[in-house]
This record gives C-alpha cells, sequence and structure tokens, in this order.
C-alpha cells in the first residue's frame, strides 16, 4: 500500500513539474513580447500624428502642443472639439466624427497616433475601440501634480502591454 502511495506521490510531482515548467515558457514569452513592444514604444515611427480630442467644454491642443514642442516631438495632429458635451443621444454621431478622422488619418498613411483626450469615461472607451487594432496608439493622461501630460498605455494591435493573452498578437506571432 505505501508502495502504491509513494507512485502516486511521484506521479503529481511530475505533472506539477509539467505545469510550472508550461507556466514559465509561457511568462517568458509573454515578458519577451512585452519587451518588444516597449521598445517599439521608445521609436518614433515614420509618420505620427498627434490626435487631441476635446468634447468636455475645453479646448486642449494649445496646451498639447507645446508640450510635444517640450519634449522636442514634432508632428502633425488633428483635433476634434465638441463643446456641447457628450449625451447617450448624440454618442454615437460623435463616435462617428471619430471614425471618419481615423479613416482621414489611414489615407494620410499615419503610422502611428498620440492620443490625447478630454472626455467622460464612456466616451473614452469607445474611442479606444475605435481606434484598437490598427497603429500603435499611445495614449496620453495629463498628470495634474506636474501639470505634464504622461505616456500610460499603448494600443498597439490589439495587444495593450501588461494585458497578457492577445489573440491578435498570437496570431501575428505564427
Amino acid at each position: 500500500m505505501w508502495n502504491s502511495i509513494s507512485n502516486l506521490a511521484d506521479v503529481f510531482q511530475i505533472i506539477s513539474m509539467v505545469i510550472f515548467l508550461y507556466g514559465a515558457c509561457v511568462f517568458y514569452m509573454r515578458s519577451r513580447r512585452y519587451k518588444k513592444v516597449v521598445e517599439e514604444a521608445k521609436t518614433v515611427s515614420a509618420k505620427p500624428m498627434a490626435l487631441i480630442i476635446c468634447v468636455s467644454g475645453t479646448d486642449i491642443t494649445a496646451q498639447v502642443l507645446r508640450f510635444l514642442a517640450k519634449k522636442n516631438m514634432p508632428m502633425d495632429h488633428e483635433s476634434y472639439i465638441w463643446t456641447d458635451g457628450i449625451l447617450a443621444e448624440n454618442i454615437t454621431y460623435r463616435l462617428a466624427d471619430i471614425l471618419k478622422l481615423k479613416d482621414k488619418m489611414t489615407h494620410a498613411g499615419v503610422t502611428e497616433v498620440h492620443l490625447f483626450m478630454m472626455a467622460p469615461l464612456a466616451f473614452a472607451v469607445a474611442v479606444g475601440a475605435v481606434l484598437d487594432n490598427w497603429v500603435r496608439v499611445n495614449v496620453y493622461h495629463l498628470n495634474r501634480e506636474k501639470n505634464e501630460y504622461e505616456c500610460w498605455t499603448y494600443l498597439h494591435k490589439g495587444f495593450v502591454p501588461g494585458l497578457g493573452y492577445s489573440k491578435t498578437q498570437e496570431l501575428l506571432n505564427e
């Protein structure tokens, strides 16, 4: 009987080791993928463009352009200003406008977008969905303590660094 228990324990140890090695491989592959995306984000692509979206009544275009000049990041920009606010009744029209801007930028050959936005959360999430799986989108946030923009994350063709699983990235790797 003790011999059977010992053999069963050995089997469980082997299974545990296989699971551990599989997990280690997955984490290693994801860390390499993450490093690659982060390294790409440090470089400016061939045709970057700033996308400035203001739907909360305040135009941040001048503030963003000062930030880009200060950081020595010369690039064209597109601004979308809507001063009447976002409501449930007009959000689809505003998103259609953003989609038109995206189409215009695509035809202009944009390879990277730097997104600066002053908008309600629901609209910001919807804009993220519109811009997802397109070109790399650097998402900026205004740090009010420093009064300076900071790049907080990247949308990169269906892969957001740090979020793990990405079917699009998996297919691109094959």
